[in-house]
């Protein structure tokens, strides 16, 4: 009884919350699907990406078609648990990663429905488990290590012991009358290439209109050419993305002052974190490409999480913000959150966006993806 009144009072707050919620006025959503919750899998890089591609579908196909992040997740562990192992235990392996991880291994692996390899089962485990998944799977790789010559079986047995705990995807599927692999339903279904993304960042530490590996920890190859503009274009190409009809990953800081969209659905560049109920026209820090660069040199900023951003809105007052598309969790919104400009300015490490947005000027700029070997096959 004691825990359904606290669970009914939060619910009550909650609402009152939420109703008095002052909503920024749309100006473009783009159709993308429902909001998927990723629990405490860590793993928003294929969340997003995922729901970036699907957007696509929507937008070409006229087809929502709901593809299983946990697929991508599951091979991209099998190429760092290669590379790892490789490597002798001296490079990252958690389940942190990139949209452009996402993308090749969407490349190289294929893709599944969900119906056919439900995100739901490792998102339960995630959610009551006091032990994540990847430290599980690191573990078993430590034990691989410490006696040589290794064992040579050691793979199939990573792969047991993920498949127990997440399940075991089919080698193939019928999917709208016609039998796929997940290879197969990529090329077919998705006809999907990588090439046809961009990842865009700014940062003076590089030349502008250059490409370079962004130095952060979930860029763990140092291996994907991110194209460097100056602030004010990146800004630029997210809006204009939208405006195209296009949605983008965002690559985002959320553990900085004004990140509130679990209490508020608001991210706002303020001095200090606000409370649960939030005002659009709040007063903003000033955003600046120095400032943005001093933060990320001192390690203020980091890469927290990536999310889909799907639309763009205004304030009463004309501040423009950018509409979230997050995997967290149940928010003011449902998931459905609001980015400030501001924000933006400083806290966005980097977008991963259809070349098809683009101005010619960028596609020029912008490198083709090296091909990658994150281990021997």
């Amino acid at each position: 009884m004691f825990k359904y009144y606290i669970a009914s009072l939060f619910a009550f707050v909650a609402s009152v919350a939420y109703s008095q919620q002052i909503i920024p006025a749309t100006i473009k959503q783009l159709p993308a699907g429902s909001v998927k919750y990723q629990g405490n899998t860590n793993t928003c890089w294929s969340f997003s990406t995922t729901s970036m591609i699907e957007t696509e579908k929507i937008k070409y196909d006229k087809k929502d078609i709901d593809i299983s992040e946990l697929y991508t997740a599951r091979n991209l562990f099998i190429e760092k648990a290669k590379r790892y192992i490789l490597s002798n235990g001296t490079t990252l392996f958690e389940a942190g990663a990139l949209s452009h991880d996402a993308l090749y291994i969407i490349q190289k692996y294929g893709a599944i429905p969900n119906e056919f390899y439900q995100r739901e089962k490792a998102v339960s485990f995630s959610d009551r488990s006091s032990i994540q998944l990847d430290a599980i799977l690191k573990n078993y790789l430590d034990s691989v290590l410490k006696q040589k010559p290794i064992d040579p079986n050691w793979l199939a047995g990573f792969i047991k012991k993920h498949d127990a705990i997440a399940g075991v995807p089919p080698e193939k599927f019928t999917w709208e009358g016609k039998e796929y692999t997940p290879l197969s339903f990529q090329k077919e279904v998705l006809k999907f290439d990588p090439n046809d993304y961009v990842t865009i960042t700014s940062f003076t530490h590089h030349p502008f209109y250059s490409n370079f590996a962004l130095e952060i920890p979930d860029n763990f190859l140092l291996a994907e050419p991110y194209l460097n503009v100056p602030l004010n274009e990146l800004t630029n190409i997210a809006k204009n993305s939208i405006e195209r009809g296009y949605t983008f990953a965002i690559d985002v800081d959320l553990s900085n002052n004004g990140w509130n969209c679990t209490q508020s659905g608001y991210a706002l560049f303020e001095a200090n974190r606000f409370n649960h109920v939030a005002n659009p026209d709040t007063a903003e820090l000033a955003y600046s490409q120095e400032l943005r660069q001093r933060l990320f040199e001192s390690l203020v900023t980091q890469d927290d999480h990536l999310i889909n951003v799907v639309g763009i809105a205004k304030s009463t007052n004309g501040k423009l913000f950018f509409i979230l598309k997050d995997s967290l969790g149940p928010t003011p919104f449902k998931g459905f959150d609001y980015l400030s400009v501001n924000y933006f300015g400083i806290n966005a490490l980097s977008i991963t966006i259809p070349k098809k947005a683009l101005d010619k000027k960028y596609l020029d700029l912008a490198k083709s993806k090296p091909g990658r070997a994150f281990s021997a096959d």
